[in-house]
């Protein structure tokens, strides 16, 4: 071996920290992926239940003369308003009901089961983060329901429920923006934050280059 490959190996070695161990987890996160989905998706009623709870309790409580509750139905949310449409139903007044299906919003769970189980942790410390990173993502799909809510009535739902909308108080370019920001950005983004914060030390010593 010369002694250019030598230098090469050595600075390789002490440059990064097991320069392949980063590598070699997020293959084995992608693998983990197709089990996290499948469980994400088998359990999804189960997973959504705080989420129903959190959102329904927003809800009523921010705006108790709009939203009366949340009905879970499987996964999907059926969020059941005060406000009555013009049109009758079979004769019949009937009040609008809107509907949103919060995964969407919760995809997060399986990708962040995905980097927990291929990172190197112990077991107490894996449920740990498991259960953390549960708990931000129900946050996340909490204001994704939220706003998703809000969106739909003040642009999807008719003129009744627009003129209900404007009278919340919220200007209508805030609704829109907060949407747009619990749909597009933070489903994403959230997760890997939560799990670069939780196991910062791993990547430091993995990622990061050591000072010579």
């Amino acid at each position: 071996m010369t002694d250019a490959s030598e230098d090469k190996m050595e600075k390789d070695s002490e440059g990064y920290i097991g320069g392949n161990a980063i590598r070699q987890m997020f293959i084995l996160a992608l693998l983990y992926l197709p089990l996290g989905f499948f469980l994400w998706f088998f359990a999804a009623s189960l997973l959504m239940y705080p989420t129903q709870q959190l959102a329904s309790l927003a809800l009523t409580g921010f705006f108790p003369d709009v939203f009366s509750k949340i009905v879970q139905l499987d996964f999907y949310f059926e969020i059941q308003t005060l406000v009555t449409l013009s049109q009758p139903v079979d004769g019949q007044a009937v009040a609008l009901n809107i509907e949103v299906n919060p995964m969407i919003y919760a995809w997060g769970m399986a990708l962040l089961f995905g980097l927990m189980m291929a990172t190197p942790l112990a077991t107490k410390a894996r449920v740990v983060q498991m259960i953390i990173g549960f708990l931000v993502v129900t946050l996340v799909t909490t204001w994704g329901v939220f706003w998703d809510t809000l969106t739909q009535l003040a642009f999807r739902s008719g003129p009744e429920a627009a003129v209900v909308a404007r009278d919340l108080g919220l200007p209508m370019d805030m609704i829109a923006l907060f949407y747009q920001l619990g749909y597009l950005m933070l489903p994403a983004v959230i997760p890997v934050a939560t799990w670069i914060l939780l196991n910062r030390a791993f990547i430091e010593a993995h990622v990061i280059r050591k000072p010579h």
